[in-house]
């Protein structure tokens, strides 16, 4: 099982960490943390309070405790005696990032070339220009973000798709039969060269239908990639 630690000198950034052992016969119990690296450990202080994120658990689990002893990639602290808090939820979602994407492919979209409102095409890009970005995962679906609309087109006809891909990065594809479960368009203002512009992204909920486990194992695998994302 995996924690972020966060000090309150620096709450934003989580310190990576593995939950190792609990030593109940020393006075006040020990809990033992292990992985933790030179530049986490650099951040820590013996007998500062710190908060734990506990990942990889269906539901949100936060506690804090006084660090106690520190040594060669690990930290041990008291035993806490009880959570700062739970939230309980059956499927939490994590955002993508730009340097940690993931892509699906739906077998009911196929835009031709030139199609208005769908993706360029150009030849060295063929393969993958009808990937639409995840803007976010859970292990019961993601939603999917693009700024073209031909897909909406595709989906008026059908409410769910049996050949719907799930792009992971350094994986093989992930067959996954899912379900349109809704739609959003969603119009962005910024400003480029000082005017004001807009563009509109349209949103797609997508749920998957009957994971295998590996597929489920590779997807709790990617969302705890993102959960540890920017943690030292």
């Amino acid at each position: 099982m995996y924690a972020l630690i966060r000090t309150k000198a620096n709450s934003k950034v989580g310190i990576r960490c593995n939950f190792n052992t609990v030593d109940p016969g020393r006075s006040p119990p020990q809990v033992f943390f292990s992985g933790v690296s030179e530049f986490g450990l650099s951040k820590l202080r013996v007998g500062e309070v710190v908060r734990f994120e506990v990942i990889g658990m269906p539901s949100k689990v936060i506690f804090q405790s006084k660090i106690s002893g520190m040594g060669s990639g690990s930290i041990c602290c008291d035993l806490p005696k009880s959570l700062v808090s739970i939230e309980r939820r059956s499927a939490a979602r994590s955002s993508t990032r730009r340097n940690l994407m993931a892509y699906m492919k739906l077998g009911i979209w196929n835009p031709a070339q030139n199609e208005a409102g769908a993706p360029p095409v150009f030849d060295h890009h063929h393969e993958i220009f009808n990937w639409i970005p995840v803007f976010d995962i859970s292990i019961g679906g993601v939603c999917l973000r693009t700024h073209f609309p031909s897909v909406l087109s595709s989906l008026m006809a059908v409410d769910s798709d049996r050949n719907a891909q799930l792009i992971l990065p350094m994986n093989e594809p992930l067959m996954i039969p899912s379900t349109f479960r809704w739609q959003r368009r969603i119009k962005n203002r910024f400003v480029e060269a000082g005017e004001e512009r807009y563009q509109l992204d349209f949103r797609i909920g997508v749920e998957f239908n009957h994971l295998r486990d590996e597929q489920l194992m590779k997807i709790k695998q990617f969302i705890r990639q993102l959960s540890v994302a920017d943690a030292i």
